[in-house]
């Protein structure tokens, strides 16, 4: 496939970088720069809606640490629990006026984490793809 050439700007500690990691893997510095750019930006699926592709371009930017970090996400502990008694009380028919507002607000905290978390690994495992690949 041909290339796009483009002219690149970087600081002089990530060039050494750059060149240290081209020279242990024998290769060239562009080879590096291509390699980590496939590997860190995924490869999103086709019908994404907006929002979800600018979240996951936005995600791409994290290294894997502070991906795994985000994908491991829970609720706070207190949350969890009060999450856990709302939807009893729910389920069972006797969520009270003043409580429904609260549930309505915990399950769009806890809607908002699973997205992230789920997109979060999206990018992990479209990472080791490119790794494997």
């Amino acid at each position: 496939m041909a290339g796009i050439e483009i002219q690149l700007s970087v600081s002089k500690p990530l060039y050494q970088r750059l060149e240290q990691t081209a020279r242990l893997a024998q290769c060239e510095v562009q080879d590096v720069i291509v390699s980590t750019l496939e590997t860190a930006l995924p490869f999103l699926p086709e019908h994404l809606h907006l929002e979800d592709a600018a979240d996951l371009t936005r995600l791409a930017l994290l290294d894997d640490e502070t991906l795994r970090a985000l994908a491991e996400t829970f609720l706070p502990r207190l949350q969890q629990r009060r999450f856990i008694t709302l939807l009893r009380k729910e389920e069972a028919g006797r969520l009270r006026v003043g409580e429904r507002k609260e549930w309505e607000g915990l399950k769009h905290i806890y809607l908002r984490i699973s997205r992230m978390k789920a997109k979060a690994q999206f990018i992990l495992d479209q990472r080791a793809k490119g790794r494997k690949a």
